[in-house]
């Protein structure tokens, strides 16, 4: 999900980058890039978010995991501050057994915005369904389910005498048919301004799949400091 409060009107958007190395002992490259693309335009807002990470130790590859997604929000479309979501997502990951995953689903949010002088604040909690189809990487196995969607976010902004950010994001996604078959993501983050367009922030991921295709570990766990541009 997108982790601002507020889209101005048209384009807008930021990019991170984080790249890592060592040699010697152990040759490592690691890198990552994730961007978000936003368009709004009355009530409507489109959000194209990606996120791409590669590793390599050794010359071996360790890491290789892209995930793209799509959102249309229409504000106060039911009545004000109920908002609703049709998106759409593909991913993969090579070392979670995950050659692809597509999915395709609707959500109804409810929104409640708390605005002060010097901060301002967002809750949001959200519930919907989607449509999903996994490919694993090293049986060829397929699986093609129905999932509910639901999720909680809050964001907060200071813009006082020591700017900041803070966004925390919680979803549970239960399989309709059998609720063991349970997908799980947290995700939180911290940000801090450097220059007007130019900020660093800190985040960490938490990813639970209760059922996965082969002997892979269920949970996974992604943190990290990024340099990010905003435009």
């Amino acid at each position: 999900m997108d982790d601002l409060i507020e889209t101005k009107e048209g384009f807008s958007g930021n990019l991170g980058i984080s790249l890592n190395g060592q040699s010697g002992n152990k040759d490592e490259q690691e890198y990552s890039i994730d961007s978000v693309l936003r368009y709004s335009e009355n009530s409507n807002i489109f959000v194209l978010l990606g996120d791409y990470n590669y590793s390599k130790t050794n010359d071996i590859r360790d890491e290789d995991e892209l995930f793209l997604h799509a959102r249309w929000v229409n504000l106060n479309f039911f009545k004000p501050s109920l908002d609703s979501e049709v998106f759409t997502q593909y991913q993969y990951d090579d070392f979670a057994d995950l050659s692809n995953r597509t999915l395709i689903g609707a959500n109804i949010r409810w929104r409640q915005d708390l605005l002060f002088e010097a901060d301002k604040s967002q809750f949001i909690l959200g519930a919907g369904a989607f449509l999903e189809r996994e490919e694993s990487e090293q049986t060829n196995l397929s699986e093609t389910l129905v999932r509910a969607n639901l999720y909680a976010r809050y964001l907060h902004q200071e813009d006082g005498e020591y700017p900041f950010s803070f966004f925390f994001s919680a979803y549970v996604q239960p399989a309709v048919e059998d609720v063991s078959d349970l997908r799980s993501l947290v995700v939180t983050g911290i940000e801090f301004p450097i220059r007007p367009s130019l900020s660093i922030g800190f985040d960490i991921e938490v990813k639970h799949n209760s059922t996965p295709f082969s002997d892979v570990e269920k949970t996974d766990i992604d943190y990290g400091v990024t340099l990010k541009y905003s435009f």
